[in-house]
């Protein structure tokens, strides 16, 4: 009953995984149970997923979520698959959506569209929800995240970043195109960090 818990899908089904699931359903009378979240194929069935390499010549499994359809033959690989999404899901954090190799994202741009299906790509890629950043690596994800925090107590607290890159365009400012610093959104008011941001925006809340 716990792996079944586990394995709940957090992605709404469209109708035609809606109507395999319910074929799967009826077959479990006559087979061994499969969690929820997953599909068995008979060796003579049609998955109808095109990339797997199982497809209607070995009985097999998939995950049914629309970023995943991860294909294995070792009934073994439930726990383990399923503790890869709880881990992964932990790590995007809602922020970042995962597709596996063989899963189309959808967007044309992507520089992982063109390996779609590839058999030397196994690497899933990531995107951040709030930007256009993709990538491969779990560690960049987190990193994003963080970054993506920082900017949003940025934000809240009243002021807007420039990199030493950016030319901040204030009048006289000596940060500009020089070091990263931060405006204040009312006043202009220039800061190096964090600490005095929040000090700044205290002077604000009791003129």
């Amino acid at each position: 009953a716990n792996l079944n818990k586990r394995a709940l899908s957090p992605h709404e089904f469209t109708p035609e995984q809606k109507k395999a699931r319910l074929q799967n359903s009826m077959r479990i009378l006559k087979d061994e149970p499969v969690p929820e979240g997953y599909l068995r194929f008979r060796f003579n069935e049609d998955c109808q997923y095109p990339h797997c390499g199982y497809r209607e010549h070995q009985t097999h499994f998939h995950c049914q979520r629309p970023d995943c359809g991860y294909s294995f033959c070792d009934k073994t690989r439930f726990v383990q698959h399923t503790a890869r999404h709880e881990r992964l899901d932990t790590l995007m954090g809602g922020d970042f959506q995962q597709y596996r190799a063989n899963v189309a994202c959808g967007r044309p741009e992507c520089a992982y569209t063109s390996n779609l299906g590839n058999t030397q790509n196994k690497a899933s890629h990531f995107h951040c929800l709030k930007c256009d950043f993709v990538c491969t690596d779990t560690n960049k994800v987190v990193a994003h995240r963080r970054q993506h925090q920082k900017l949003d107590s940025i934000q809240a607290a009243g002021f807007e970043k420039f990199t030493p890159s950016q030319q901040c365009k204030m009048g006289n400012c000596q940060h500009s195109g020089k070091q990263t610093h931060y405006h204040c959104l009312s006043c202009h008011y220039a800061v190096l960090g964090l600490a005095q941001m929040s000090a700044h925006k205290y002077r604000h809340l009791e003129g």
